[in-house]
């Protein structure tokens, strides 16, 4: 382990790992978001393939589509037998991902007499195998490798910081503070792709760390696993493309030993053939996405611009993919925007132990800021390049773990330059990293896509929809424990734990206070684009399409909303404070309809007599 944890404990250090694991694994696992009346295609074109390729052997998706709806994404295509069928425009990798996790669902659903549904199930069951296929593809092929993910990243930064306060901020601000936390709770390749291109770009940086300067030393196995991974961020994303073109020369440098090369290349080999078989079979070509089949025939059109689809790049495109508030990578996850710092203190001045270790340091933070800077423009230059419905930059969605990797080399690198500032790092890293968690991880744990026209994601949804209790399924409903309690104790642990990490391992009092005092400064200062006023406007109102959700929210009827109607129903004008207190909760949610109406109902009693209630 590297120095830099001081006098700290490294059984004490242990614990609050474990400590942080747990709240981190509470909002990962334990929440369901799902909304049947969205219908969003990134999610369900994937699960009508895992339940055709299981149930059907086939890649062909038309009896999916008349058993459960259509859905937007698909490739109309014109087969041998002179019939158009449908197959899904998406790269296959999390659809592999989740098979096993499927089948074993299907054969377990069986044991039980519940059967994949055809024209004759009624329509109630259909959705439901559909909602429950859906978590578990979820589950099995998103939700845990993620989380495991996240084990090993701390492990990895181990390498680069003593610091557990460092590396446990840069762990929760990866993973609960931008947009990975909403992607880890959809069935999508987003969040994969950022694990993938993590391990393929770490992997070869341990290779060069561990070789001491050797090519000879370095292993073909792990050499095979970095092709692996590399080739697998195209099997999971076409764009990746470009990234992987870099992270792949990077890989052949570092394993340039014959033996090594030939791993790394028959490790990058494993996946081509399963991408291209779904091409044959899909579109007739193995060399061909589906995205100019589209039966959408604007995107259809849109993919046949520039290079499927990739323009140039616009400085307003990169601006707002890095710095909108509602939108941007660092406009929305701050904790990210210290990852820039790596540019000084991880390039130009890294502080390492030997001068073998800061040439790995100068080498590895070159190459992941040429691989975000790349991402970056490749996303700018998408003509729909704000990807529609998103939570954050869902093409920069490889982004959090290596601009997290790069805050952790710099925060080390400046509290080993001036030994006063660990303190004062420890609370900016969690401050901010706690910022990230309530700007964007709260909506994560509440929805995993929104509108465009919702432009300060927190205030206009995250606050209505928890003040409201419109908030999602949850684990414990099968148990029969029903209410949105469980789900309020995940916003707690996800809360938590950026807190445990800015705030672990206290050694000197009058130290800590001030770091609790700078933490929660740096944490309020973190908080202000997301309460910003967007241009144009007089203030943040909520805009219409939160009501919209709220009408065909799941699991309908245990918002606070309705249960509190139903007990002022019963006690009618006897209890006029709850039509008052109704009332507010619609105005906060922009039923102001709604809420002139159950205010009427108060029957004009003076509401100053009625008790206040803040939430």
């Amino acid at each position: 382990m590297s120095s830099g944890t001081g006098a700290n404990d490294l059984r004490a250090a242990r614990r609050v790992t474990r400590i942080f694991f747990v709240l981190a694994f509470v909002p990962m696992f334990f929440v369901l978001p799902y909304l049947r009346g969205i219908n969003n295609p990134n999610e369900y074109v994937r699960v009508f393939t895992v339940m055709s390729i299981v149930e059907h052997h086939t890649f062909v998706i038309d009896t999916e589509v008349q058993t459960f709806g259509w859905v937007n994404d698909m490739a109309r295509v014109k087969k041998e037998d002179g019939q158009f069928h449908y197959y899904m425009v998406k790269a296959p990798g999390s659809v592999y991902a989740a098979l096993p996790g499927y089948w074993l669902f299907s054969k377990v659903s069986g044991l039980f007499g519940r059967h994949f549904p055809d024209a004759t199930t009624p329509m109630e069951a259909r959705l439901a195998w559909l909602q429950w296929s859906t978590w578990v593809c979820r589950i099995f092929a998103v939700q845990l490798p993620c989380f495991v993910f996240l084990v090993w990243f701390e492990r990895f930064l181990r390498r680069f910081s003593g610091d557990v306060s460092f590396r446990l901020s840069a762990v929760a601000a990866a993973g609960l503070g931008t947009n990975y936390l909403a992607y880890v709770h959809m069935f999508a390749s987003h969040a994969l792709y950022a694990v993938c291109s993590f391990m393929a770009f770490a992997l070869a940086v341990l290779a060069l760390a561990d070789s001491r300067g050797d090519p000879r030393r370095r292993s073909p196995s792990r050499a095979f696993f970095c092709g692996w991974f590399a080739s697998a961020c195209v099997m999971l994303e076409y764009h990746a493309l470009f990234v992987v073109v870099i992270l792949c020369l990077f890989g052949m440098i570092v394993f340039r030993k014959w033996r090594t090369a030939l791993a790394f290349c028959l490790g990058g080999a494993v996946n081509v053939p399963l991408v291209m078989y779904f091409h044959w079979r899909a579109y007739g070509n193995p060399l061909t996405p589906g995205h100019q089949m589209l039966e959408s025939t604007k995107f259809a059109a849109e993919h046949q611009t520039g290079l499927w689809g990739v323009v140039w790049p616009t400085w307003e495109h990169v601006t707002a993919l890095s710095l909108d508030p509602g939108f941007g990578l660092f406009g929305m996850s701050p904790y990210l925007a210290l990852g820039l710092l790596a540019l000084p203190f991880g390039l130009l001045w890294p502080v390492a132990g030997k001068k073998r270790e800061r040439r790995v340091l100068r080498i590895a933070t070159f190459v992941w800021l040429v691989c975000m800077a790349t991402l970056l423009a490749v996303n700018a230059g998408i003509i729909e390049w704000r990807a529609g419905w998103s939570v954050g930059p869902r093409y920069q969605g490889a982004a959090p773990p290596f601009y997290a990797f790069g805050a952790v080399v710099a925060l080390e690198a400046i509290a080993r330059r001036v030994r006063a500032a660990r303190e004062p790092l420890r609370a900016l890293a969690g401050g901010l990293a706690l910022a990230s968690v309530v700007t964007i991880g709260t909506v994560g744990l509440l929805f995993d896509t929104l509108p465009e026209v919702i432009v300060r994601p927190f205030v206009q949804v995250a606050i209505p929809m928890i003040r409201t209790g419109f908030v999602p399924h949850h684990l414990a409903e099968p148990l029969g424990w029903t209410s949105t309690t469980p789900w309020y104790i995940a916003l707690g642990c996800l809360l938590a734990a950026p807190l445990v990490a800015g705030l672990a391992l206290p050694r000197l009092r009058v130290a800590y206070a001030g770091r609790v005092v700078v933490l929660a400064a740096v944490f309020v200062a973190g908080m202000l684009p997301a309460f910003s006023v967007p241009e144009g406007t007089d203030a943040i109102h909520v805009p219409t399409e939160v009501p919209w959700f709220m009408s065909m929210w799941e699991p309908a009827g245990r918002d606070r909303i309705t249960l509190l109607r139903t007990e002022a129903e019963r006690y009618g004008s006897r209890r006029p404070c709850l039509w008052y207190r109704i009332a507010d909760l619609e105005r906060s949610a922009n039923l102001t309809q709604q809420a002139a109406e159950d205010e009427r109902r108060a029957r004009g009693v003076d509401r100053t007599t009625c008790p206040r209630v803040l939430f």
